[in-house]
């Protein structure tokens, strides 16, 4: 069978590759300290800031080759499941490409960082880290509107395993409460910690859909 001329396949290939080497670039990527952290901001990113661009770039490349057509695909198959007007699929769509959006805010922010290196300044340094954990999270909370559209679709559906409809809705409502972490303004707190909970949980659920869109065939009409 030639996976070329089934482009749900390619979907899902593309989104285990996103997943792949997206933990590639993040064990790559020594995290900085928190800008809440008493540390010295300046020698972190003058030490590891080689690597930190080298996974910044990996990251990126993850999400320009591969995250792209697996949303891609993945909303075409939830829109011929959904019907019309297929409302739950353009807000998954709108969440997945949002959430990439603000996270390259967060990116400008840490990579100015990493490309200055010891030429900023501590207040600088701690200003971007802010900056970043500020866009970060609000990306997760997109990613999470993502989610629980396309799972409700999932649930109302079947068109996958309807368990991977109820994981999204429920990483994707913690993904979206955990914003309230700016509130908190802890970035050890426990918004924070769900957040990255369901970030960890968001790229694990890209996997199974991604061996949905594989495995499935597409129903007749």
């Amino acid at each position: 069978m030639n996976i070329f001329k089934n482009p749900w396949k390619l979907s899902g290939i593309a989104g285990i590759l996103f997943v792949l080497v997206s933990f590639v670039a993040s064990g790559i990527n020594k995290m900085p300290p928190a800008f809440s952290a008493e540390a010295d901001h300046v020698a972190w990113f003058a030490e590891n800031g080689q690597w930190y661009r080298f996974g910044h770039y990996l990251a990126g490349m993850a999400f320009l080759l591969f995250y792209f057509p697996f949303y891609a695909g993945l909303c075409e198959r939830l829109r011929k499941a959904e019907g019309e007007p297929a409302i739950w699929t353009r807000v998954t769509w709108a969440g997945a490409i949002m959430s990439p959006a603000i996270g390259t805010i967060a990116g400008t922010f840490i990579m100015s960082l990493a490309m200055l290196g010891s030429a900023v300044t501590p207040s600088i340094a701690q200003y971007g880290m802010a900056g970043n954990f500020y866009a970060y999270t609000v990306s997760g909370a997109f990613g999470g509107m993502a989610m629980i559209a396309a799972s409700i679709i999932i649930i109302r559906s079947g068109v996958f395993a309807r368990w991977t409809g109820w994981a999204g809705v429920i990483t994707g409502t913690a993904a979206i409460l955990s914003i309230a972490t700016l509130i908190q303004n802890d970035p050890a707190g426990l918004f924070a910690a769900i957040n990255g909970i369901a970030w960890l949980v968001y790229f694990l659920w890209i996997v199974a859909v991604s061996v949905e869109l594989i495995r499935r065939p597409v129903r007749a009409g």
